[in-house]
């Protein structure tokens, strides 16, 4: 597997969790691959409530859950949905994450 794309930057919401003060704390740093999203994949995800806008998959990754937040390449804050933790086509531990962009804006703490 190539880990061509990059940096993921992985975050924790400040404060104790909460979404209300918009503050996000660095967490950790990846490179990434950028999985296909399917039309299929999306429209289940719109029909279950929630909306899947991009997948993608790190190196290892055991930290991140599915109550984190990142910031890829693109610039843009997504809540990561879904963190599947396994192994790659080469047998490597990796991570995959399905992603929602958010609307909201976040103040970032620690950014690099």
């Amino acid at each position: 597997m190539i880990y061509d794309k990059g940096p993921l930057a992985v975050y924790t919401l400040a404060g104790g969790g909460s979404p209300l003060t918009g503050r996000l704390e660095a967490l950790s740093q990846h490179l990434y691959q950028e999985l296909e999203v399917y039309h299929a994949r999306y429209w289940e995800s719109v029909q279950a409530g929630s909306r899947i806008d991009t997948m993608l998959r790190v190196p290892f990754g055991d930290e991140i859950e599915a109550s984190h937040y990142c910031i890829p390449a693109d610039g843009h804050v997504y809540r990561i949905l879904q963190a599947q933790h396994g192994r790659d086509e080469d047998g490597l531990p990796c991570c995959t994450l399905s992603l929602q962009r958010e609307e909201k804006n976040y103040d970032v703490v620690g950014r690099s």
